[in-house]
C-alpha cells in the first residue's frame, strides 16, 4: 500500500476557514447568517414579540359571559338504622315489614375555587313513593310549590360552604314498606317431645348480597312456663340471663351465600298451671327472636340526586360511594 498517495490526497482537502462554535464539515446544519439590516430582529425577540401580541389580542377579544359554568361533582353516603318483622306463616313467609330511618351525608367538589354553587336534591323510591326527608337546616331547606305555600316532598336545595371539605349531613329521611327480598332470612324449628323442648335457630345470608353480615347478636326469649334451671345451650357460643330470660348468640361475620344455626334445650316447669290442655301449651310456649347485625348495603329503596338549581348554573353529576347499615330483625 502506498501511504504517500494516501498522505497526499488527504492534505490536497479542502480547508474550511471557520469558527470552531460554527464547524459543521457535513453540512448537518445551516451556520447563521448574519444578516446587513440593523433593525432586524433575533429569533427570541421575534418569538416574544409574537406571543404577546397573541395573547394581548385574545384578552381585547375576552367574552366573560360566554365563561363556562363550574362544574359540581357530589358524593353521597347512605346509613340506615332498620327495624324488621319477618311473618313465619305460609302465607307471606319471606315477606318483612320495615321501619327505616336513614341519613344522607353529601359532599361536594367544585371547579368554582371562591364558592359552592347550590344544587337541587331529589329524592325517590323504586315503587314511585314519595319520601319523607327532612333537610338539616344548617344546609339545606325544602323547595315550595308553586303557590309558595307547601314544601314539595321530593325536591331540597342544598347548599355546603367551599371550606367543607368532607361529609355533611345534609338531612334525615324515613320511609315504610314491606320487602320480599331481605338480605338475610332467618328461621326457627320447635320440637316438643311430652314436658321436653328443643329450639333451633338458623340465619341465612343471601348468595347476592353486595357485601357480608357482621356484628352478630341473636337473642331467643325463653316464657315463664318453661324451667329456668333446664335451660341448656346446645351449639353456638350462647349464654342464658336468668334475670331477663333470654339466650344471647354472638357471631362476628357471616360470609354472603353462608348460613349457620344455633340450638337448646329446656323443659316445661310443672309447677306452672296452663289453662287449655295442649292447645293452650302451644299458644303459650312461643319463643320469640331477634336479631341484630350490620353491612355495608342498603336496604330501603330511597334513591338520591342532584341537579343543576334553578337561577345557578353548574354542571351537575352526583353519584352513591357508600351504604350501611345496622338491622334489628324480629321473627314475629
Amino acid at each position: 500500500m502506498n501511504t504517500n498517495t494516501f498522505s497526499t490526497s488527504f492534505v490536497s482537502e479542502e480547508v474550511i476557514n471557520t469558527k470552531e462554535e460554527d464547524f459543521d464539515p457535513f453540512n448537518i446544519g445551516v451556520a447563521p447568517v448574519q444578516s446587513s439590516n440593523s433593525n432586524t430582529k433575533s429569533p427570541k425577540a421575534a418569538a416574544n414579540d409574537f406571543f404577546s401580541a397573541d395573547f394581548s389580542a385574545a384578552g381585547d377579544d375576552t367574552d366573560t359571559s360566554t365563561a363556562l359554568p363550574p362544574r359540581v361533582v357530589v358524593k353521597f353516603q347512605l346509613q340506615e338504622e332498620v327495624s324488621s318483622v319477618a311473618h313465619s306463616n305460609d302465607e307471606i313467609e319471606g315477606c318483612s315489614d320495615v321501619q327505616i330511618e336513614g341519613t344522607l351525608l353529601a359532599q361536594v367538589v367544585s371547579s368554582d375555587a371562591l364558592k359552592n354553587v347550590p344544587f337541587f336534591l331529589i329524592s325517590s323510591t323504586d315503587n314511585q313513593k314519595d319520601v319523607e326527608f327532612l333537610p338539616n337546616k344548617n344546609c339545606a331547606k325544602s323547595v315550595l310549590d308553586s303557590d309558595g305555600t307547601k314544601p314539595r316532598a321530593n325536591i331540597s336545595i342544598v347548599e355546603i360552604p367551599k371550606e367543607t371539605l368532607g361529609f355533611v349531613n345534609v338531612g334525615n329521611y324515613r320511609i315504610s314498606q314491606s320487602l320480599d327480598h331481605m338480605p338475610l332470612m332467618l328461621e326457627q324449628k320447635v320440637v316438643r317431645s311430652k314436658s321436653k323442648i328443643q329450639i333451633a335457630i338458623q340465619v341465612r345470608s343471601k348468595l347476592s348480597n353486595p357485601d357480608h353480615l357482621s356484628d352478630f347478636s341473636i337473642v331467643l326469649f325463653i316464657p315463664k312456663e318453661l324451667d329456668g334451671k333446664s335451660i341448656e345451650v346446645l351449639s353456638g357460643d350462647g349464654e342464658f340471663d336468668r334475670w331477663k330470660r333470654c339466650i344471647t348468640w354472638e357471631k362476628q361475620n357471616l360470609p354472603k351465600g353462608h348460613s349457620f344455626m344455633v340450638s337448646a334445650k329446656c323443659d316445661i316447669d310443672d309447677h306452672q298451671n296452663i289453662p287449655g290442655g295442649a292447645a293452650g301449651l302451644e299458644e303459650v310456649l312461643k319463643f320469640p327472636v331477634m336479631l341484630r347485625c350490620q353491612s355495608k348495603d342498603q336496604i330501603s329503596s330511597a334513591r338520591f340526586k342532584a341537579v343543576e338549581a334553578n337561577g345557578y348554573p353548574a354542571s351537575v353529576s352526583s353519584s352513591v360511594v357508600g351504604k350501611s347499615f345496622r338491622m334489628v330483625h324480629r321473627l314475629k
